[in-house]
């Protein structure tokens, strides 16, 4: 009697036919981590856009309608006065008072006064303003500019 050897599996093949449940259930695993993943890449996103968008309303509105100054630089005229020269971004219609200051050396005042900015025709506005001084300045600078009806902020 003679035998036939048993059947081969083709070349490439060794591990028999495909489990397609086993398949299925890797597939389906993948895609649910891929689903999950990318609902927390939405969910970052939202968060940073919703957290944009807040600090762009508060920055809008801690800004809006104050006045604005811009230091433009200083000239020490003599040991008892310094000229200041600034910029001023305000609504043009309104009148401004700004504080101006000069220091010594030591960083120590030895000049301020409040001057008043008159309504102009356009904002930003350059003035340049005189400070009188106890003691000789190395520096003159705005410390601060509001307007009249709203008082200082400090």
């Amino acid at each position: 009697m003679t035998s036939t050897p048993p059947a081969q599996p083709p070349p490439g093949d060794l591990a028999g036919p495909p489990d397609w449940d086993a398949e299925e259930a890797a597939v389906e695993e993948r895609l649910r981590s891929a689903r999950g993943s990318r609902r927390w890449w939405v969910v970052g996103a939202v968060a940073v856009l919703v957290g944009t968008v807040l600090a762009t309303i508060w920055g809008l509105s801690a800004t809006v309608g104050r006045v604005g100054w811009v230091d433009s630089g200083h000239e020490v005229v003599s040991d008892t006065q310094v000229d200041v020269r600034f910029d001023v971004r305000r609504d043009p219609a309104r009148e401004v008072v700004c504080r101006l200051e000069a220091r010594d050396s030591g960083s120590v005042v030895v000049g301020r006064t409040e001057v008043t900015v008159a309504p102009g025709e356009s904002s930003p506005s350059r003035h340049v303003e005189s400070v009188r001084t106890a003691s000789p300045a190395v520096t003159g600078y705005v410390d601060e500019c509001w307007y009249p009806e709203d008082g200082p902020r400090h």
